[in-house]
């Protein structure tokens, strides 16, 4: 159960970074890849356990449950850990769809996939839901915020072994 709390305080480590670095909007290739090899050997060196980061505008959703992929959203970010007790990725998309949209679509999407929700946090910037199956061993906390016509949602999902 450690490791998989050290999974989840890396890939918030590594969300945090992202935003407050202005990572999302770095315009060239060149620094995005610094980026992305910079916040990957940060979080293997805080966590010791292995880091990929990809960010950019057509970021690979694939391995992304379904559930979990808000139809029609672009893949803007992607960071994945995993270590002795299991892995954990946190996906960033984007869409123009209202965030009250997207929330419940998250909601109905989830409740389908038979799992259970642990909470609800709503404030003004957004709201995040947190879910998990009933055997523990899955969870995702999912982060919806709109700003300038675009809502960004964050799916942090994670699996111990």
């Amino acid at each position: 159960m450690r490791s998989v709390s050290l999974v989840i305080l890396a890939l918030t480590l590594g969300l945090a970074l992202m935003v407050d670095t202005g990572c999302m909007k770095c315009g060239s290739k060149t620094a995005e890849k610094m980026t992305e090899k910079a916040m990957e050997k940060a979080i293997e060196k805080s966590s010791g356990g292995k880091a990929k980061v990809d960010i950019g505008k057509n970021v690979d959703l694939s391995d992304l449950p379904a559930f979990l992929r808000y139809p029609g959203a672009k893949g803007i970010g992607r960071w994945s850990m995993s270590g002795e007790e299991g892995k954990g990725t946190v996906y960033t998309l984007q869409t123009g769809d209202p965030g009250g949209k997207v929330v419940d679509w998250y909601k109905a999407s989830l409740t389908g996939a038979g799992w259970k929700q642990g909470s609800q946090i709503e404030t003004e910037k957004g709201t995040t839901l947190i879910y998990g199956t009933s055997d523990k061993k899955q969870m995702a906390t999912v982060t919806v915020g709109t700003e300038d016509k675009k809502t960004t949602v964050a799916v942090m999902y994670t699996q111990s072994k």
